[in-house]
């Protein structure tokens, strides 16, 4: 007998839907509270959203849910634009996908119109050249599907130019002059001094955006405070933007942990446990007075918390790796723990203390 394709309803498709956005922020709520419970794995999605900066939050948090060792990500067409066939038999992920309409006119005192697939062909034309005016308007979020680069035919060799890249241990020295003349050029001065201390790393002064960094500390320690205060001034840290201590100390830290991860810079226990408590002090202020329904919310939300921090290291991690590789430091991949674990230990997927000081930022 032939093999007829099954026909759904509207019914059935709104259904699946629903079910999809049911089952996506059901992932969502599963990562807020494990991290609440242990907020060192906060770390690990930090490294990990590190390598896709063009996904939101949100996707970013998805993906990780149903693939923690995904290295580049792409829709089936993307793939295959790029000579990579999807192999037999692998299970997508799906993401959040915004489903925008154009609309056009051809001068201001006529009524929009939606671009559709019976639009004229010259109006098309004239939209792709830029003639007419047109706007984009969201239509509604559905959900799409991705594949990891492990699920298709793509060579070894060819990873290292899709996956987040990093620089190596003997070039930390050099890395720190370079990135200290691009902190220079972004209005936050850097200097480096001995501060008389074995304990104190460093320290960012809000009101003249300066960086001390302490002369006594190695290539590699040095390197990872500089980030770390350096994203106290991305995130303009001052005394006066209303954020307690805990969200700026967890900002800076999940800021300069992506930074680090993207410079193949290992991140230390010592940085993870600091930025899981601040971490957790943040989500208890959030929560502290709310209702069951509210601090709900706030989980089912969490992906806000993360946002400015994601806006800033796509601002700035492009150019940081563009003016390393212009100076001659060619990066490496760098993986989560979960990548770098032994291959027994792996299991199938299922498809430095800041002490604030009065208008400082210091590093411990």
């Amino acid at each position: 007998m032939p093999a007829y394709k099954k026909i759904y309803t509207a019914e059935e498709k709104e259904q699946f839907t629903e079910q999809q956005a049911s089952d996506a922020k059901q992932r969502v709520i599963t990562l807020a509270e494990n991290w609440e419970a242990d907020a060192k794995d906060v770390a690990e999605f930090l490294i990990f959203s590190s390598r896709f900066p063009n996904f939101s939050g949100r996707n970013q948090m998805l993906i990780y849910k149903q693939n923690p060792y995904a290295m580049f990500v792409a829709g089936y067409r993307q793939l295959e634009k790029m000579g990579y066939a999807v192999q037999k038999g692998e299970k997508s992920m799906r993401i959040c996908s915004p489903h925008m309409a154009t609309f056009y006119r051809k001068k201001e005192s006529d009524a929009w119109k939606r671009v559709t697939q019976n639009t004229p062909r010259e109006i098309q034309d004239m939209i792709k050249a830029g003639m007419l005016e047109t706007r984009a308007e969201l239509q509604f979020y559905g959900y799409a599907a991705v594949f990891d680069i492990a699920q298709t035919n793509c060579p070894a060799e060819d990873y290292p130019k899709l996956v987040g890249l990093g620089c190596a241990d003997e070039l930390h020295a050099a890395a720190f002059d370079i990135i200290s003349e691009y902190s220079n050029r972004c209005g936050m001065p850097v200097r480096t001094i001995d501060l008389k201390s074995v304990a104190l790393r460093g320290y960012y002064e809000s009101e003249t955006c300066n960086i001390t960094i302490n002369s006594r500390l190695a290539d590699t320690q040095r390197l990872s405070t500089l980030l770390h205060e350096m994203a106290h001034g991305m995130l303009q840290h001052g005394m006066d933007t209303g954020k307690s201590r805990a969200q700026r100390e967890f900002e800076a830290d999940a800021l300069s942990v992506m930074l680090e991860s993207a410079m193949g810079l290992p991140i230390t226990d010592t940085r993870k446990e600091h930025m899981s408590m601040e971490y957790k002090n943040y989500i208890t202020e959030l929560k502290t007075g709310k209702t069951d329904e509210e601090k709900a919310k706030i989980n089912e939300q969490i992906d806000k918390v993360f946002k400015p921090i994601g806006d800033l290291y796509k601002r700035h991690a492009p150019q940081i790796l563009a003016t390393l590789r212009l100076s001659g430091i060619q990066p490496q991949p760098i993986k989560t723990a979960q990548q770098a674990a032994p291959a027994q230990e792996e299991k199938t997927p299922e498809h430095v203390m800041d002490k604030p000081k009065r208008k400082m930022n210091r590093s411990m």
